[in-house]
């Protein structure tokens, strides 16, 4: 056992200094190491809990575990106009980098919510180790719906900040309402992430580079019928599990509420503990 839970780190990348927090294992290491990917912006923010509670639970079954902020978000480097999708999925192969080498282990498996699940499957082609399971909770399936749902959030935030002055004062709102080409409930949406981000599209998403995909979603037809126009013999094992949980991740409204799903982290410790990746 390691004499500290955490050790708080900041790592560069090409440029870009990172700043993470590699959980130990609190009991006799398992030789695997788990990397979670941050959703975007204000989503980021509701699931914070959630990551934590996840990596604690975790580090005490015995798993390494990395924690990390995308350059442009968090307590990374950059500023919010700097983070782009393409940036965060190199981050991330990045940060799997320095994970294994902490870890010194020989799995290594990834987890990512909303647009952190999509960044996870692409980072997983450019991790130099392959890996066991990627994890993706409720991903994005559409890029161009994923930023209506942002725009139609920064409306409903901004009518509830302003009441009923929102509903009859029109100078009110064309003064306040932000542009939804550039901002999502207060962070930035470059021009270049819009593109990035508008261009997702589950059906046509390379499958990854690993074991193992395991999807856990409400949308489940939603997600069934966009995979059966793919090739699903390029993926080894797909696995596609119904989520009870219905949460409003796009949302500014509660951020002091603790959202940790107990259904979502049994099922990805269950995975990570299957025969084939344990």
């Amino acid at each position: 056992m390691l004499s500290e839970a955490f050790t708080p780190l900041r790592f560069s990348h090409m440029g870009r200094e990172l700043f993470g927090l590699h959980l130990h294992p609190r009991v006799r290491a398992r030789r695997h190491a788990v990397l979670l990917c941050n959703p975007f912006g204000q989503e980021a923010i509701r699931a914070h809990r959630l990551y934590r509670a996840l990596g604690d639970r975790l580090a005490t079954a015995g798993y390494d575990v990395l924690r990390f902020d995308y350059f442009g978000s968090g307590d990374s480097a950059g500023e919010d106009t700097d983070f782009d999708l393409r940036g965060a999925i190199s981050d991330t192969a990045a940060a799997a980098e320095v994970l294994i080498q902490r870890s010194r282990t020989s799995v290594l498996s990834l987890i990512g919510l909303r647009l952190g699940a999509n960044v996870a499957l692409a980072a997983s082609e450019r991790c130099a180790q392959r890996p066991a399971l990627v994890a993706m909770i409720e991903p994005v399936i559409s890029g161009p719906r994923y930023l209506t749902e942002l725009r139609d959030a920064n409306q409903r935030a901004l009518a509830r900040t302003f009441g009923a002055r929102w509903r009859i004062d029109s100078r009110l709102r064309a003064f306040n309402l932000p542009d939804t080409e550039t901002e999502a409930l207060g962070f930035a949406l470059t021009p270049t992430c819009r593109s990035q981000i508008a261009g997702l599209d589950l059906s046509r998403t390379s499958p990854g580079c690993c074991n193992r995909v395991l999807v856990l979603a409400r949308e489940l037809e939603a997600i069934d019928s966009l995979l059966a126009s793919r090739d699903l013999a390029q993926l080894p094992v797909l696995d596609v599990l119904a989520s009870k949980i219905d949460i409003d991740w796009a949302t500014n409204s509660a951020f002091n509420t603790a959202i940790v799903p107990t259904q979502w982290i049994t099922c990805l410790q269950a995975a990570l503990e299957s025969p084939a990746h344990a």
